[in-house]
Formats: structure tokens, C-alpha cells, sequence
């Protein structure tokens, strides 16, 4: 019926398709609907990751719920790409900018904040909040850590997201939004860089430097973490994956040998080691030694 992966009643009405037609092709299954008066193709549901699925009903909601109606909070995160803990959120998440009470709906959460002119954009084809407001609404509704993920990988400057959490006001979560953007820093390169972060903040272990780069015999290494005389590797372990997983492994080791045979001290760590403090304890003990 249309190669447009959002299909709308009155955009097909608009080209002749009739109410006849559209329910013979639901009963067919060439179109799904996602929300009332809302369809797609059945080619745009194949394969479809949850965050695709997700966009496509935010997609759905913003342009059936309203001309004030913006894409904001975990789904605008996603719209831009920032990635989220626990994967997208059930409902779609819209902020209403003409003073609508909020509320909770069978597939959306409506906000109700004011948003300055630097606080929403258009992305995509939607209206949504801008990366730094997407960043302060998910500290505020969210975890520290959450926000600190999505800012990390939006690659903002603590400057827009200050400036973003003063147009916000005294809402509920402010100060959460406030330490959040004097944290983020877009050096971290993964969200398993970003969780550490967080993780030896609330452990109290001194901030590190990041993505330092350490010369030694005329080769020059990257790391994650340094501090002093003491280098800390994130291992996601998806490095190692692949036919290329066996010579990434060799590398690693040389690379790791060369900086211990410089006086450094390297502690590598998962995903598992983020659990408890017992990793803190290791980098605690070997900054004490140092």
C-alpha cells in the first residue's frame, strides 16, 4: 500500500485507499496496526529489534497524539542513538507542551514540562526534546547511572547539559540531573566505561583519567582508565569475538606485558565485577601500594 514505514488512515484516505481496503489488508497481513488509526507494512515488522519496534510506535503516538506532543525521555534517547539500561521502555514517552495534565495511557507515559526553545528539535522526521533535555529528563525520572550512560554517549558538554538543567527548573529529580551533568564525560567510550564510572564513584575510589595514552619502548598504548601508576581496562569481552578473537587475544597480552614491564600495575575487569566492591578493594589496595 506504501513503501512509508508509518501508515497513517488519513494519509491513505489522502491517496484513495479505502476503509474497505485497509481492512482487507490487515486481514491479509500485508499491514499490522501499531496504534489506533496507524499501520505498518508487514516488511517493517520482519526482523525488527525491540528499539525499532519502539520507534515505530513513538513514531505512531506523536504524530496521532497531538501537534504539542514531543518524543522525550528513554524513547527520545533512543530516537538519538544513546543507549539505555534495560532496553527500551514498555510505554512511549511524550512530553505535551500546551499544559495537559500527565498521565499514563495503555502505550504511552505523557509528561507535562515546559520545553525552551533549545530543548526540543525535529530528528528524524519527529519532534523531539534535544540530547542534553533527553539527558536531564532521564535523571530526573531515572537512575544516575542511567543518565550518566546516555550523556557519556551523546558526547555532551557539561555546559549544554548545565544550561539544560537550568531551563529545567526546581522539578522533581533536579539535583539527580544536576550531579549527572557535572559527571557525564564523553571520553568514556562504552556503556561498560560509563558503568564503571559510576560504580567507582559510588565506591569511593578517586576518579580516574580516561582514554590516556602511555608511550613505552616507542609504542604507544591506549588505555580506559589511569591512574596513578595504575591502569584499568573495561573488558566487554566482544573484542575477543570472531574469527579475529584468537590474534585480538595475543595483542592484548603483548600489550598488557609491555606496561607491566613499565612499572604499571593493569587490573582488568567484566561486567560480573561491577556487582559488588570487590573491585574497588583491588584498586584501592594497588593505589596504596603505588
Amino acid at each position: 500500500m506504501s513503501d512509508e514505514p508509518l501508515l497513517t488512515r488519513s494519509r491513505l484516505a489522502q491517496r484513495g485507499v479505502t476503509d474497505s481496503e485497509i481492512r482487507q489488508a490487515l486481514r491479509s497481513g500485508s499491514i499490522a496496526p501499531v496504534r489506533r488509526g496507524c499501520f505498518v507494512g508487514r516488511s517493517a515488522l520482519l526482523d525488527a529489534t525491540p528499539e525499532m519496534r519502539h520507534l515505530l510506535t513513538a513514531r505512531a503516538v506523536v504524530t496521532s497524539g497531538g501537534s504539542d506532543l514531543v518524543l522525550s525521555h528513554e524513547s527520545a534517547a533512543l530516537l538519538w542513538g544513546m543507549p539505555l539500561l534495560g532496553g527500551p521502555p514498555d510505554k512511549v514517552h511524550v512530553t505535551a507542551t500546551n499544559g495537559r495534565r500527565g498521565r499514563v495511557g495503555p502505550d504511552r507515559y505523557l509528561h507535562c514540562h515546559k520545553l525552551a526553545v533549545d530543548d526540543a528539535t525535529v530528528h528524524e522526521g519527529m519532534h523531539v526534546t534535544s540530547p542534553a533535555r533527553t539527558v536531564v529528563d532521564i535523571a530526573c525520572t531515572s537512575s544516575f547511572e542511567a543518565a550518566v550512560c546516555a550523556g557519556d554517549a551523546a558526547s555532551l558538554s557539561r555546559l549544554d547539559l548545565a544550561a539544560a538543567v537550568e531551563r529545567s527548573g526546581q522539578r522533581a529529580g533536579i539535583a539527580r540531573a544536576r550531579r549527572a551533568a557535572a559527571f557525564v564525560d564523553g571520553r568514556s567510550e562504552s556503556v561498560g566505561e560509563s558503568r564503571s564510572r559510576v560504580y567507582f564513584d559510588r565506591f569511593d575510589v578517586p576518579a580516574p583519567d580516561l582514554q590516556v595514552e602511555i608511550v613505552v619502548d616507542g609504542k604507544t598504548y591506549r588505555v580506559d582508565f589511569l591512574w596513578d601508576g595504575v591502569v584499568g581496562e573495561f573488558d566487554g569481552l566482544t573484542k575477543y569475538a570472531g574469527d579475529q578473537g584468537s590474534d585480538a587475544v595475543v595483542r592484548e597480552k603483548l600489550r598488557e606485558d609491555a606496561l607491566r614491564a613499565a612499572g604499571y600495575v593493569v587490573i582488568r575487569w567484566t561486567w560480573a565485577d561491577l556487582a559488588d566492591g570487590r573491585l574497588a578493594r583491588r584498586v584501592l589496595a594497588a593505589l596504596a601500594v603505588g
